[in-house]
C-alpha cells in the first residue's frame, strides 16, 4: 500500500493540468480581531463551571487565544472538588484534569496522584481501547510523566493491533497524537499520515476537509503537526493541502459551541506555528472600500492565519493589474510600501496609473506567496450639458430647448400639450478622463407636485429609461398625448428629475431639472366606460384593503319532514315484515340454546344493527369502523362456538 500510493497519486495528478491562476498559494481569510472578541464570548461562561468538560474547553480556548486566565483560584477549586470524590473518576475525566491543571498550572505543588494512577491504569488494561490509550498517553505526557520502555512497547503495539482491524480516521488520528507523545517510538505512524490525507475531500478546489466536519478535521491536522514536529520530519502535505485545509478551518469561524472554537482554535495555532509550512494570506485590507481620486491607496494586508504579521524579511510586489474583461496590463512590477504603524498592510497608489473605470485583477506577491485582489476603480461623473423643452409631437418643427446647468433648476415653467413632446438632451463625462461616457442607469422621473390641492394628484409618478445614442448623447422623447394613458390623464405641473447611477459611480445623483406643465386631452367615451373605475381608485392602489375572510358553502336546503319520515318508515318496513311473518310461521323459541356463545353472538349481532342506526344518525365512517372492529371480532367467534355446538348436537342424535 504505502509503494502505491505514491504512484497513484502521481497518475491522478498527472491527468490535471492547473494554470497559474488555479493554484492556492494565499488563504482567503485570517482569524480578524472580532472573530477573537466573538470566540471568547463563547468560552466566557465555562470558566466559572461546575462542568468539568466544559471548564476543560474553556481553558484550552483560552490558552490558544492566548488570553490570561481571569479566575484561577476557582478552576483549582473545582479540580480540587472533583478530585475528593476519586471512584468516579473515569478516564476521560483524568485527562481533562491533567490537561486542566497543567494549564492553570499553580493549583498544588505535584500532579494529583489519583489521576496518574487512573491514567496509568489505562496504559496497563489489556482492553484498553483506542480513546482510553490516547487518554492516558497525552494524560501522562501533559503531566511529565515519563513511559517505561515496556510500556512504551505495550502501546505500539496496541495501537497497531487496533488500526489492523480498523484504520478509520478517527483511529488514524489517534494513532498520531499517541505516536507524536512516543517521540522516535512514534515512528511507525509517519507513513500512515498519506493514508489519512487521500481520504481527504476537496470542496470547490478551495477548501480541503475530512468527512465529519470541523472535529476530524481539526483532530487529524493538530495530529500530523504534531506528529512531524516530535520525528522532525516534513509532512507529506503539499503548500496548496495546506492553504485547502487552513480555508476550510477558516470558513468555520462561525461556531457556536466551546467544544467547536476549541477545536478550530488548536488546528489553527498548529498551522501558524508550525516548523514546516505556514500558510498566509494576501488580501485587500478591506474589501468595501473602493478607489477612487478621493481614496487612491490600494491596501493589503499581509498576514498569517492568526492575523499576526509574517516572520521574515521580505518584499510585496504588485505583479501585474488588468481590467477585467480586456485583460490589458496597466502597469508591472510596483512595490508596495510598508505601513510605519501595523506591519502587515502594504499600499500603493492605483491612481497614480490613471486607471479607467471599472474593475481589476491585482497580482500580489509577498516573499513566496502570490494572491491576486480584485478592487474597484470609481470615476466621478459629470454632466457636460442638459437641455430640455419641447417639440411638435409629428416633428414639423425643431425642438425648442433650454440649457440647464447641473445642478441648478430651469428658472421657467415648461409647457407642454398633447399636440407636443417632451424633449431631454444631455451628456455624461468622465471627470478624470472628460470622455463620454454612458452609464448602468440613467432615469427620467416624473413626479407630480406635492403642492396640490387635489389629493387624488398627489405622489403620482411614472418613470421612463432614457437611451444612448452612438455618440453617447442621451436622449428622452415623451408624446405628450400617447403618454396621457400614463398619467390617468391628469394634467397638471410635474417636476422632472434625471436620476443617474452605476456601480463604478462615486457620484451618482437625483437632480431636479425644470417644472413641466402637462396638459393631457380628455379620455374617450369608450375610455371613461372601461377605465373610469380604473382612474378614479388608482392613486388608492398601495392602501390597506378589506380583510379576505374565507366563506363556507352553506349547507343544502334538507327536505321536508314528511319525507324524511317517509324514508325512514321505508327504510323499518323490513323489520316489521320480519316480525309479522315470525309471527305468522310461529318461533321455536324453546329450542334456542341458552349458553354463553349463543347468547353473546345474538347481543352482538343486536350491537351492530344498533351501530349502523347511530352511524346513520351521527357517527361519522371512521369512529363507526373502530367499533364495528371489536363488535365483528366478539360475534364472529361466538357465532362460530354455537354453531359448532348446535353442529355436535345433531351429530350426537
Amino acid at each position: 500500500m504505502n509503494i502505491l500510493l505514491p504512484l497513484l497519486i502521481a497518475i491522478v495528478g498527472s491527468t490535471t493540468c492547473y494554470s497559474a491562476t488555479d493554484i492556492l498559494q494565499s488563504t482567503n481569510s485570517y482569524l480578524t480581531t472580532a472573530d477573537r472578541i466573538r470566540l471568547k464570548k463563547i468560552l466566557e461562561p465555562g470558566l466559572t463551571s461546575n462542568d468539568l468538560t466544559f471548564t476543560y474547553y474553556a481553558v484550552h480556548g483560552y490558552k490558544f487565544l492566548g488570553e490570561n486566565l481571569p479566575n484561577k483560584r476557582d478552576i483549582c477549586d473545582l479540580l480540587t472538588r472533583v478530585l475528593k470524590n476519586g471512584n468516579n473518576i473515569t478516564m476521560e475525566r483524568a485527562f481533562h484534569i491533567a490537561e486542566i491543571w497543567h494549564i492553570v498550572g499553580n493549583c498544588q505543588a505535584n500532579p494529583p496522584t489519583d489521576v496518574i494512577k487512573v491514567l496509568t491504569n489505562g496504559i496497563e488494561k489489556d482492553t484498553s481501547n483506542m480513546v482510553n490509550l490516547y487518554y492516558a498517553v497525552t494524560g501522562l505526557t501533559t503531566l511529565s510523566e515519563k513511559l517505561s520502555r515496556d510500556k512504551v512497547d505495550k502501546i505500539v503495539r496496541a495501537v497497531q493491533d487496533v488500526l489492523r482491524k480498523d484504520d478509520n480516521i478517527w483511529n488514524l488520528g489517534y494513532t498520531f497524537h499517541i505516536a507524536s507523545d512516543l517521540g522516535t517510538s512514534g515512528a511507525f505512524a509517519f507513513d500512515r499520515i498519506e493514508d489519512a490525507i487521500i481520504q481527504a475531500d476537496e470542496v470547490d478546489g478551495q477548501y480541503l476537509q475530512f468527512e465529519g466536519g470541523l472535529s476530524v478535521t481539526s483532530f487529524l491536522v493538530t495530529g500530523i503537526l504534531k506528529l512531524s514536529s516530535t520525528l522532525k520530519k516534513k509532512p507529506p502535505l503539499t503548500s496548496q493541502q495546506t492553504v485547502k485545509m487552513a480555508n476550510y478551518l477558516l470558513s468555520r469561524r462561525s461556531v457556536q459551541t466551546p467544544r467547536g472554537v476549541t477545536n478550530l482554535l488548536s488546528a489553527l495555532v498548529m498551522l501558524a506555528n508550525n516548523d514546516f509550512e505556514k500558510p498566509i494570506c494576501v488580501r485587500l485590507a478591506n474589501e468595501e472600500i473602493s478607489i477612487s481620486s478621493r481614496q487612491p491607496l490600494v491596501t493589503v494586508k499581509v498576514c498569517d492565519i492568526l492575523g499576526n504579521p509574517v516572520t521574515g524579511t521580505f518584499q510585496v510586489i504588485a505583479n501585474s493589474e488588468t481590467k477585467v474583461g480586456d485583460d490589458l496590463p496597466l502597469f508591472s512590477k510596483q512595490s508596495l510600501q510598508a505601513s510605519p504603524t501595523d506591519k502587515t498592510l502594504f499600499t500603493m497608489n492605483l491612481m497614480e496609473m490613471k486607471p479607467t473605470r471599472g474593475f481589476y485583477k491585482i497580482s500580489v506577491t509577498a516573499g513566496s506567496v502570490t494572491n491576486t485582489v480584485r478592487v474597484k476603480v470609481l470615476c466621478e461623473v459629470v454632466v457636460d450639458y442638459m437641455e430640455i423643452g419641447t417639440a411638435d409631437a409629428d416633428q414639423t418643427t425643431q425642438p425648442k430647448l433650454e440649457r440647464v446647468l447641473f445642478p441648478e433648476k430651469l428658472s421657467q415653467k415648461v409647457e407642454a400639450d398633447s399636440q407636443q413632446k417632451l424633449v431631454m438632451r444631455f451628456l455624461l463625462r468622465d471627470g478624470g478622463s472628460k470622455k463620454a461616457m454612458r452609464t448602468h442607469q440613467a432615469f427620467v422621473r416624473l413626479s407630480s407636485m406635492s403642492d396640490s390641492n387635489d389629493s387624488s394628484k398627489k405622489g403620482r409618478e411614472i418613470i421612463f429609461v432614457a437611451e444612448p445614442d452612438a455618440s453617447h448623447v442621451y436622449k428622452f422623447d415623451m408624446p405628450v398625448g400617447t403618454a396621457a394613458v400614463n398619467f390617468d390623464y391628469q394634467s397638471g405641473d410635474y417636476n422632472v428629475e434625471l436620476i443617474v447611477g452605476d456601480a463604478v459611480l462615486s457620484n451618482p445623483f437625483q437632480w431636479t431639472v425644470a417644472t413641466v406643465n402637462l396638459k393631457f386631452p380628455e379620455p374617450t367615451l369608450t375610455e371613461k366606460a372601461d377605465k373610469g373605475v380604473l382612474y378614479k381608485y388608482k392613486w388608492n392602489v398601495y392602501t390597506t384593503k378589506p380583510e379576505i375572510k374565507h366563506m363556507f358553502r352553506e349547507p343544502e336546503k334538507r327536505p321536508p319532514a314528511f319525507v324524511s319520515n317517509l324514508f325512514t318508515g321505508l327504510c323499518l318496513a323490513p323489520i316489521l315484515l320480519l316480525l309479522l311473518l315470525w309471527a305468522k310461521l310461529g318461533v321455536n323459541i324453546s329450542n334456542f340454546p341458552f349458553s354463553l356463545s349463543a347468547v353473546t353472538f345474538h347481543l352482538g349481532l343486536g350491537s351492530i344493527f344498533i351501530l349502523f342506526g347511530i352511524f346513520w344518525l351521527k357517527l361519522n365512517m371512521f369512529v363507526t369502523l373502530r367499533y364495528l372492529l371489536g363488535l365483528g371480532v366478539v360475534t364472529f367467534l361466538a357465532g362460530n362456538k354455537m354453531l359448532s355446538r348446535i353442529a355436535h348436537k345433531h351429530k350426537s342424535r
